[in-house]
Parts: structure tokens; sequence; C-alpha cells
């Protein structure tokens, strides 16, 4: 099944001030995910129907709204994301 991938605003504006590297590499980490389920996913235990994607020191954060959209909520840094 493939996902379409949207973005909130917030998590927008957390992936424009990431150099291009990071988000080429954030951006192939949802693509892959989006199309074959495959990542470090992990579902968050303190915010029910929320996910993380980890892609090296980043953290995605996202929910899967109807089963074929991904809606990515916020992206941060593993010591500052939790």
């Amino acid at each position: 099944m493939i996902r379409r991938v949207v973005f909130r605003p917030a998590a927008l504006r957390d992936l424009t001030r990431l150099d291009r590297v990071v988000q080429a590499r954030i951006d192939a980490a949802l693509v892959r995910f989006a199309m074959t389920g495959h990542g470090d996913v992990k579902a968050l235990k303190d915010r029910p129907g929320e996910f993380r994607l980890r892609v090296g020191k980043w953290r995605v954060f996202f929910s899967l709204d109807p089963p074929d959209l991904i809606r990515v909520l916020g992206i941060d840094n593993r010591g500052e994301a939790y």
C-alpha cells in the first residue's frame, strides 16, 4: 500500500531549518516507509495514535490518520525530542 505524506506547518518549518543532506535523508526515509512500510518505527507510549521514525539522530513524529495517510507532526533532534 502506498501512503501519502502530509506535513503540518510546524513540521515543514522543522524540516526547512535542517541542512539539505539531513532533509534528503528524512525525505528518503519517509518515502521508503510510505511505499514499503519499512523503517525504524515505534508507537509512542505516552501519545496514543502517534509514532516516531528514527533517521540517524533525528526523530520524525507522525500519525496514520486514515490508513493511507502519513501526517508528519514534527521533526526533532534525538536529545531534545522526548
